[in-house]
């Protein structure tokens, strides 16, 4: 019976104790594979089991998990402190390996003393200073190369990225983020690294986009006036040349401001499109050049009299050239590069985000010639109040100030009347 019983009792202990090392061990194994919040669920379920073996086990994991893969050491410690607290007996495995973390960690602590004071303070002294920053920078730079085996370099990185973001080094932002990431996988459980790497990324990439675009203007430029000297204007260049740029240009302000009538003027937006630009009521539609944003509407047209008067500049120099179709043809190319040019650094400048793209069409290139960028303005009562009758689209229903309601009833005919019901504007 003794030959039955016993080989029985070690088989439940055996499994029992399998059992009891399958959630850290799935744990971990899901960590290793960058599942971390699936990881989490495991030994937070471990953790509230009365079993304190169990418990211990998710707590060395969940421990190790912060300290290795999040950078968290403060949590990591409280966590080892949480296996000592636990019910097993002193001389048990798990709680001798909690103690040697304890020690290990608390020895780190007091050997980067200078540099966990010099952590603390940036993080609780955040700055938009250049001046600051630059010089924090610069003392994260210094732990970097003096401490390359600091125990939380991974957060220093971190901080130097931010302290990058502020002085406008996008680049280096990015990189000394994407190392951070690199050096703690699951550091965003910790410090939002990988928000502000993106920020850093997508501010870098605007930035470089910038400086190409208005390096390629600065060589058109220059090739307009090469090719300007270089057909001797002196010897023929008369007043009436003037002339026609000063018609050309007139020309085209007749025709932008035509095209911008046609396009622009009257749009119809539904409540779907309203929702989907985010404009919160009470709103008004308005393209009209007195809108809020008629600035954007100037600039266009600037750059476009710049454009036209670059390529008017360089068709004089090519017109010398010997074969009109070659002549035609490098015009051609070097307005429709030019204007693309210009265009980019326009958009980037006056509609990258401050203003909100929406389109009816579909996926694909059509999306683009069938959508719209819209200007949304959120504090509208100093436009309506200087210049009521401009907006005669304005929606009164949900204005909240009986006094602007009044004032816009009184002096916007168009748009008390748009808020009536149908019935009664028969």
């Amino acid at each position: 019976m003794k030959k039955i019983i016993t080989p029985i009792f070690v088989l439940i202990f055996t499994f029992v104790a399998f059992a009891q090392s399958a959630s850290s061990d799935e744990a971990k194994t899901l960590f290793e594979k960058g599942e971390y919040l699936k990881g989490i669920s495991i030994l937070t379920k471990a953790l509230n089991e009365p079993d304190p073996v169990l418990r211990a086990k998710a707590l060395q994991t969940y421990a190790d998990f912060y300290e290795n893969l999040v950078g968290n050491t403060t949590y990591a410690l409280s966590l080892y402190n949480d296996i000592l607290r636990t019910s097993l007996p002193a001389d048990n495995p798990i709680k001798i390996a909690a103690q040697k973390e304890i020690s290990r960690l608390n020895s780190l602590k007091s050997q980067f003393k200078k540099e966990d004071a010099l952590l603390k303070k940036i993080a609780a002294n955040e700055s938009i200073s250049q001046a600051i920053n630059s010089e924090q920078a610069k003392q994260l730079l210094s732990i970097i190369n003096q401490k390359p085996n600091y125990y939380r370099l991974s957060e220093v990185y971190y901080r130097l990225g931010r302290s990058f973001l502020a002085t406008e080094n996008y680049h280096e932002a990015y990189l000394s983020l994407t190392k951070s990431l690199q050096m703690k996988p699951a550091i965003n459980f910790y410090l939002p690294v990988s928000v502000y790497k993106d920020l850093a990324y997508s501010k870098w990439v605007r930035l470089t986009i910038n400086s190409v675009s208005l390096i390629i203007i600065g060589g058109f430029l220059l090739a307009a006036i090469i090719a300007f000297y270089l057909s001797c204007p002196w010897r023929w260049f008369k007043l009436k040349h003037l002339y026609i740029f000063l018609i050309t240009a007139l020309v085209w302000l007749i025709v932008f401001a035509v095209s911008y009538k046609l396009l622009v003027s009257g749009k119809k937006l539904s409540d779907k499109m309203i929702g989907d630009i985010s404009a919160t009521e009470p709103y008004f539609i308005s393209s009209l050049p007195g809108s809020p944003n008629r600035q954007v509407l100037l600039n266009l047209y600037i750059y476009s009299l710049v454009g036209l008067s670059i390529i008017f500049v360089f068709s004089i120099g090519t017109s010398r050239l010997k074969g009109r179709w070659t002549a035609i043809s490098i015009n051609t190319l070097f307005s429709i590069t030019l204007f693309v040019t210009l265009t980019t650094i326009f958009y980037m400048q006056n509609c990258d985000q401050k203003s909100v793209f929406n389109s009816s069409g579909q996926n694909g290139i059509l999306r683009y010639f069938e959508g719209d960028n819209y200007f949304v303005t959120f504090a509208i009562e100093p436009y309506v109040l200087t210049n009521p009758r401009a907006y005669p689209n304005l929606t009164l229903i949900n204005v909240a100030d009986v006094h602007l309601k009044e004032w816009i009833e009184k002096y916007n005919a168009s748009a008390s009347d748009a808020n009536k019901p149908a019935q009664e504007r028969k």
